[in-house]
C-alpha cells in the first residue's frame, strides 16, 4: 500500500471527525499507520480510535472499550456464581448480534472492561460507514452501562482516560 493512499485516508476520516466536531488528537504508534483520537457524542468524554493497523492495509479499526466501575466489578464479584456466568453470557449473547466485535477483558468471569471493534474495508469506506460504526460501538457501550445499571444500581462506568491504546501492539 503506498504511503500516499494512507495518507489520503488517514487525511478524509480526519475532515470527517473534525466536521462532526469528534476529533481530538493523532496519536502516533509504531504498529499503526495512523490512530486518530476522537470522542462520541461530542464533548461527552467517551473516547474511541480509529485505527489503521499496519498488517491490515485495506482496512482501518474503529476501537474503544469501557471499563466497569470500581463498584460494579465488587458487586460482580459478589454475585453467585452461578448468577454470575449467567449475567455474562446473557451480555455475550446480546452483543454477539449487534455489528460491533466485543472482547470482555479479562476473559473469564471477572469481567473489568470490554472492547468493541468494527472494521471498515478501504472499499466500504464512506463518512456514513464510519458514522454508523461509531455510533455502534457507542450503543454496545451504553448496553453495557445500562445493563449494569439495571443490575446493580446507578454509579459511574469509568472510561478510560485519553484514547484507548491499539489492539495490534
Amino acid at each position: 500500500m503506498s504511503s500516499m493512499v494512507v495518507e489520503e485516508t488517514r487525511d478524509r476520516i480526519k475532515a470527517w471527525l473534525v466536521q462532526e466536531e469528534l476529533f481530538k488528537e493523532e496519536v502516533p504508534h509504531e504498529n499503526l499507520y495512523f490512530q486518530l483520537a476522537a470522542e462520541f457524542p461530542a464533548q461527552s468524554g467517551r473516547h474511541l480510535s480509529i485505527i489503521q493497523p499496519k498488517n491490515h492495509e485495506d482496512m482501518i479499526v474503529v476501537f474503544s472499550r469501557i471499563r466497569l466501575a470500581d463498584s460494579h466489578q465488587m458487586a460482580l464479584s459478589a454475585m453467585p456464581p452461578k448468577e454470575k456466568e449467567r449475567l455474562i453470557w446473557q451480555m455475550r449473547y446480546d452483543l454477539l448480534f449487534q455489528d460491533s466485535s466485543f472482547e470482555i477483558e479479562p476473559a473469564g468471569s471477572d469481567m473489568q472492561s470490554i472492547r468493541f471493534t468494527r472494521e471498515i474495508y478501504y472499499d466500504g469506506l464512506t463518512k456514513n460507514e464510519l458514522m454508523e460504526a461509531i455510533r455502534n460501538n457507542f450503543k454496545c457501550e451504553l448496553y453495557v452501562v445500562w445493563k449494569f445499571q439495571e443490575i446493580f444500581g446507578g454509579g459511574p462506568t469509568n472510561r478510560i482516560a485519553g484514547p484507548p491504546e491499539p489492539m495490534y501492539s
